[in-house]
C-alpha cells in the first residue's frame, strides 16, 4: 500500500464521525497532514450539524457506507496476499493485524485466549518481527491502524504485558525479552500449514501462544479504577459494567464491530455514543472512533449509557431487579423494543411489567425479544455479572 493510501486510512480515523465528499477527499489527500486535514474539515462539520440536523443524519448513513466499504477494500488488500478463504478481519472480541504488505499477521482471540502469529513470508525473520510486534504493540488502540497494514509504534506499555508470559514465565515489556521469547517460539513452536491464494498454493509459517489462566481477573483490575469511579457517577452496579465489558468485548481493547461500535463496551457512534456524550458533556457531538477506543472514555460513556437507560427510559419500572433485566436488554436491543415485549404503549408497558414479579418479566424478555442476539445478551451479561460480584 502506497504512503498517501495508508496516510488516507489513517486519516479515516473519523469513520465513526461523519463522512466527506468527494471533494472533501481529495482535500484531505492533497493535504501535507492528511489526519489534520481531516480533522478541519470535521470541525467545519459539526457547526454545520448545529444549524442544520438533517445534515447529520445524512452524514451518519453516508459515513457507514463508506465504513462498509473500507472494510471491502481492506478485505480485499488480504484476499490478495492470503486468498479469499484466508481473510480474517477484527472483531468484538478479535483482534487482528496485518503488517509487512499484508504478508504477517497477528490473531489474538480473547474468548479463548490464543493468540496466533503467522507470516508468508519464509524468512525467519519476519516471522520473529511479527511476533516481537505482537508482544509489543502498546496499550493505546489509537496508535494501531487495523485496517491496513500500516506499521505500529512501539512504545509505552504492551497491552499484552502480564497477559502473556515468556518460556521464563516472566512478563514481557523490553524488546530485548520480546526478541529472546520470538526466538523462542520460533525456534521450537513454528508450524506450517498450506493456504490457497489466488496466486496458487503458498505455505504460512505460524507460532501459537497462550495468555495466562487468569486474564479475565487481571484485565478486570486493569480498568476497574474506571469502572469504580463512573458506576459511582451514574449510579450502576460496578458489577453490571463488568458484565457489559465481558459480554460485548471481553475486555479487548481494540474492539470494533461492523455497526461500527467501538471499544470495551461497544458503543456505536451515532447512537449510544452520541446520546451518552451529549448526556455527560452537555454537548451534541457524535464521538469519534478514537475517542471511543480510550479505555477511560468509553467506560465512561458506556455506564453513561446504561444510566440513561436504567433512569431515564425505564425509570418508572419499580421493581429495581426487574428494571435491570429491562436496562441489560435495553443496552443491546434498545428501550423501545424491550418495552414493546409488553405492549406497544408505552405507559400500559410499564404498568404490566410493574404488575410482574421479576422472574416473570425476565422470562418475558426471554422468550419474546424479537432478536435472538438479544434474548441472548440478557443471559450472558447476567451469566457474566456473577463473577465480579465481589469486586
Amino acid at each position: 500500500m502506497g504512503k498517501t493510501l495508508t496516510a488516507v486510512l489513517g486519516a479515516v480515523a473519523v469513520w465513526a464521525l461523519v463522512s466527506c465528499s468527494a471533494y472533501d477527499a481529495i482535500t484531505i489527500v492533497g493535504s501535507k497532514s492528511p489526519e489534520q486535514a481531516a480533522k478541519a474539515i470535521i470541525r467545519a462539520k459539526e457547526a454545520a450539524y448545529v444549524r442544520n440536523p438533517t445534515l447529520l443524519a445524512h452524514d451518519v448513513k453516508r459515513a457507514r457506507r463508506q465504513f462498509k466499504q473500507l472494510v471491502a477494500f481492506f478485505s480485499g488488500e488480504v484476499s490478495r496476499e492470503w486468498g479469499s478463504k484466508e481473510v480474517l478481519l477484527p472483531g468484538p472480541k478479535r483482534y487482528v493485524k496485518y503488517t509487512q504488505n499484508y504478508e504477517s499477521r497477528a490473531v489474538v482471540n480473547f474468548d479463548t485466549g490464543l493468540i496466533t502469529v503467522e507470516t508468508l513470508d519464509n524468512d525467519d525473520v519476519s516471522l520473529r518481527n511479527a511476533i516481537i510486534t505482537t508482544l509489543l504493540t502498546p496499550d493505546d488502540p489509537r496508535a494501531v491502524d487495523l485496517y491496513s497494514d500500516k506499521t505500529i509504534k512501539l512504545s509505552g506499555t504492551p497491552y499484552l504485558y502480564a497477559l502473556v508470559l515468556d518460556h521464563e514465565r516472566r512478563a514481557i515489556r523490553s524488546p530485548k525479552r520480546a526478541e529472546a521469547y520470538a526466538r523462542h517460539l520460533v525456534a521450537n513452536e513454528r508450524r506450517e500449514r498450506k493456504i490457497d491464494t489466488a496466486h496458487g498454493p503458498r505455505v504460512a509459517r505460524y507460532v501459537q501462544f497462550n495468555m495466562v489462566n487468569d486474564r479475565e481477573n487481571k484485565q478486570a483490575a486493569r480498568y476497574q479504577r474506571h469502572v469504580v469511579r463512573y458506576a459511582r457517577k451514574y449510579q450502576v452496579s460496578k458489577s453490571l459494567v463488568f458484565a457489559v465489558i465481558k459480554t460485548e468485548s471481553n475486555f479487548n481493547p481494540f474492539a470494533v464491530s461492523a455497526a461500527p461500535a467501538y471499544g470495551l463496551m461497544q458503543l456505536v457512534p451515532a447512537s449510544g455514543g452520541r446520546e451518552a456524550y451529549r448526556a455527560v458533556k452537555g454537548v451534541d457531538k457524535i464521538p469519534g472512533r478514537d475517542y471511543l477506543l480510550d479505555a477511560a472514555n468509553n467506560i465512561e460513556l458506556g455506564t453513561a449509557y446504561l444510566g440513561i437507560i436504567d433512569q431515564r427510559y425505564l425509570g418508572a419500572i419499580e421493581d429495581p431487579t426487574s428494571r435491570e433485566y429491562c436496562t441489560i436488554a435495553a443496552y443491546n436491543g434498545g428501550a423501545g423494543t424491550v418495552l414493546r415485549v409488553f405492549s406497544s404503549d408505552r405507559q400500559r408497558a410499564l404498568a404490566i411489567i410493574n404488575s410482574l414479579r421479576p422472574p416473570a418479566v425476565y422470562e418475558q424478555l426471554r422468550t419474546r425479544l424479537p432478536r435472538q442476539e438479544t434474548r441472548r445478551y440478557l443471559v450472558k451479561v447476567l451469566d457474566a455479572r456473577r463473577a465480579f460480584v465481589n469486586i
